[in-house]
């Protein structure tokens, strides 16, 4: 109990911290991500040894419920940020990069692991899974503030912000086809077919529909008799996150997705100024979840099955930043009417976060295999450094190209 609230405290003094300085961090090649996840290393096991995470009993579940609900809170956050009527414009880009872009990503990401780790197939294919989607909580720090809002257009940022939301869920898909051939073999592909697809997924964007335009409908209501004050209004869709997440893993069903779904749908008919003052809750709630997971994430980085991996698992992680996304979107840059500099600047700041951990975390569980998660959890601590280093600068000189052409 002690370790659970030590954890808390520090978990706490970095959200307080980094909320101080952020200001100061938008200057700095340092991002809020990078700094929780080295808080974590510096007081886990191979720092002071202030978190003891082998005393929690089962730190790994404890990791991945937290992640999956850091999550469901964050696509909400990302879908308030969406102006929703500029998404048919941009509905071109957008779905290349959910459908080809994310299935290029797979299958780079998963050839690596092939050729660099020698993985088996599916196994290399479930690996390339957990790290195809871009992550809503690390990709935040790049596409808000002040400095993202002045130096990157408004479009790519809304095309970003939807495609991290969005392909978190779907993810879920292409984690779950190794899965389950993985588990229960030719069986799996039915199941796959029967339950994954039509309840997993389907019945999620449903159910998370459903249940972001009642909500969105039942305030306009309560807003039109009089019943509404601003400061309950703003903590809706907080509740109405975690009930899209509830609600669908009760139904066995992909609550990521269904946060989604809920936070467009509440989006499309809310009404603009109280969904403004929801955005702005919802991003500071989405902080005070993400930041406490990066910090238990750095408590529980497995160093010594890293370095028994050796080079090879340095050269797989860097392979997979330097290539997965800044290919895919070279290679789709013609179809989105991209120009090479945008390809690669949208192509690197694809980052690898908290969506990897827990669907990492879940295939562990599922496979109780380890390997998985020393693998991806490599990935991702490379990721959340390079591109919490080049987050700012990468921003600035950008905006600064374009300024001057």
């Amino acid at each position: 109990m002690q370790q659970l609230y030590l954890t808390i405290a520090l978990a706490a003094l970095t959200v307080i911290g980094l909320g101080l300085t952020s200001g100061i961090l938008e200057r700095l090649p340092l991002s809020a991500p990078l700094l929780a996840l080295g808080v974590g290393v510096a007081v886990g096991p191979m720092g002071m040894g202030w978190l003891r995470p082998e005393a929690w009993g089962s730190p790994y579940a404890i990791l991945q419920e937290a992640a999956r609900v850091t999550l469901a809170i964050s696509v909400m956050g990302v879908a308030l940020r969406i102006p929703t009527e500029r998404l048919p414009a941009l509905a071109r880009p957008i779905l290349l990069l959910l459908g080809p872009g994310l299935l290029l990503m797979w299958a780079i990401s998963a050839g690596l692991a092939w050729l660099a780790l020698g993985l088996a197939p599916l196994m290399a294919l479930l690996l390339g899974a957990t790290l195809a989607p871009t992550d809503p909580v690390v990709a935040a720090s790049i596409v808000t503030g002040a400095l993202a809002e002045d130096r990157l257009p408004h479009d790519s940022r809304i095309i970003l912000s939807t495609e991290s939301g969005a392909n978190d869920g779907l993810a879920y898909l292409l984690v779950m086809l190794p899965l389950l051939l993985l588990t229960e073999g030719q069986a799996g592909l039915g199941r796959l077919l029967t339950h994954t697809v039509p309840i997993g997924v389907g019945l999620a964007v449903a159910l998370g529909a459903a249940l972001g335009a009642a909500t969105a409908l039942a305030l306009h209501y309560s807003e039109h008799l009089g019943w509404v004050t601003q400061s309950s209004i703003l903590g809706v869709t907080v509740a109405l996150s975690l009930l899209a997440l509830g609600a669908a893993h009760a139904v066995q069903s992909d609550g990521i997705l269904a946060a989604f779904a809920a936070g467009l749908a509440f989006n499309a008919l809310v009404d603009r100024r109280a969904e403004i003052e929801d955005e702005n809750v919802q991003e500071a709630i989405a902080k005070l979840f993400t930041l406490p997971v990066l910090v238990l994430t750095g408590s529980l980085l497995p160093w010594q099955d890293w370095a028994a991996e050796g080079w090879g698992l340095l050269v797989f992680a860097l392979a997979v930043l330097i290539l997965r996304r800044p290919l895919t979107l070279l290679l789709l840059a013609p179809m989105m009417r991209l120009a090479r500099r945008d390809a690669l600047f949208f192509g690197w700041f694809g980052p690898m976060g908290v969506a990897a951990i827990y669907y990492a975390l879940h295939a562990r569980d599922a496979l109780q295999e380890p390997r998985i998660w020393v693998l991806a959890s490599a990935v991702v601590a490379l990721s959340v450094l390079l591109h919490g280093m080049t987050g700012s600068p990468g921003v600035y000189l950008y905006g600064r190209s374009r300024k001057t052409n």
